[in-house]
């Protein structure tokens, strides 16, 4: 099952206990899905166990026994449909709202719960909710009452993004930090923890490739210089000229080539007497920079 419908479904075995929060859920699954003809009302759903969620509310609300069938068109959302003047006018309101309407015109707004039982019954009608683990995106699809909820959201301090589909006008959301807002205005907290635990995941992931990189980086650019100060040190050897190196330099650097994969820290353990491992790295770069020249007076002899 997707992370849309597990979401769904969630929001569906809430308790709504106020009758002022049930009317502002149906009025939001309305406002996204609901079309007239007269004064029949026919409402879109995906699944038939949201609609028969939808069908409680309309029964207790509008005192109505909705029918349930599938478009003979075919597809495979599900169709509510009851008569009832009210609804109608109130779907049908939506076309004559002002330009500085707010939510509170689209609901009765009773109590604080109101306005996230709007916003749910929006989102189980026309939603759709990515997998977080795969990727942030939070979708309605709305045709021409797009504009409308823009401007509830814009109100939210949310600004969503609307593309244009053959389906239908949409609101998307690819900012999880703004799907986060969303779900936190809507009273869905399970989708923000599971938003927030993603985000700590993946920066969790990032972090340690960015400390892998580092090492991994680390580790080649130390094996380069040891594998160049090997290369001189050899050189040396077989024109017999580690010998002309102090003692100590010359004792470093006949270590260095019996140890050649040996990292700094343990060549130094080997030392004796014992020496630091940045004691070592002095000694090395000056057997390195030695070494140059004196290859360099061999070469022009």
């Amino acid at each position: 099952m997707s992370a849309s419908h597990d979401l769904k479904n969630e929001i569906i075995t809430q308790q709504y206990k106020s009758a002022c929060c049930r009317r502002a859920f149906l009025s939001g699954v309305l406002f996204a899905k609901g079309e007239t003809e007269g004064k029949s009302v026919t409402i879109s759903l995906e699944k038939t166990e949201y609609a028969d969620f939808v069908s409680h509310l309309i029964r207790e609300i509008y005192n109505k026994e909705p029918r349930i069938f599938r478009s003979e068109k075919g597809g495979r959302r599900i169709l509510l449909a009851f008569d009832s003047t009210s609804a109608a006018k109130y779907i049908e309101s939506f076309d004559v709202l002002s330009e500085n309407f707010t939510v509170c015109d689209l609901i009765n707004q009773r109590c604080s719960s109101c306005l996230p039982a709007f916003l749910k019954g929006v989102f189980l009608a026309s939603g759709r909710f990515s997998n977080p683990k795969k990727r942030f995106s939070l979708e309605f699809t709305l045709g021409k009452r797009v504009k409308i909820y823009t401007k509830i959201l814009t109100d939210l301090d949310l600004k969503p993004l609307v593309a244009k589909r053959k389906t239908g006008d949409m609101i998307y959301f690819r900012n999880s930090y703004a799907i986060e807002d969303f779900y936190g205005y809507a009273g869905i907290n399970h989708a923000v923890f599971e938003i927030i635990e993603t985000q700590i995941a993946r920066l969790a992931r990032r972090e340690s490739q960015r400390y892998l990189n580092c090492v991994t980086n680390n580790y080649n650019r130390m094996s380069a210089v040891a594998n160049r100060q090997v290369i001189i040190i050899q050189q040396l050897e077989e024109l017999n000229l580690l010998s002309s190196l102090p003692e100590e330099l010359e004792k470093t650097a006949r270590m260095r080539i019996e140890y050649p994969d040996l990292p700094l820290s343990m060549l130094a353990a080997q030392m004796s007497p014992a020496i630091s491992k940045s004691g070592l790295s002095h000694r090395l770069k000056k057997i390195e920079e030695i070494g140059e020249k004196l290859l360099n007076r061999d070469t022009k002899k």
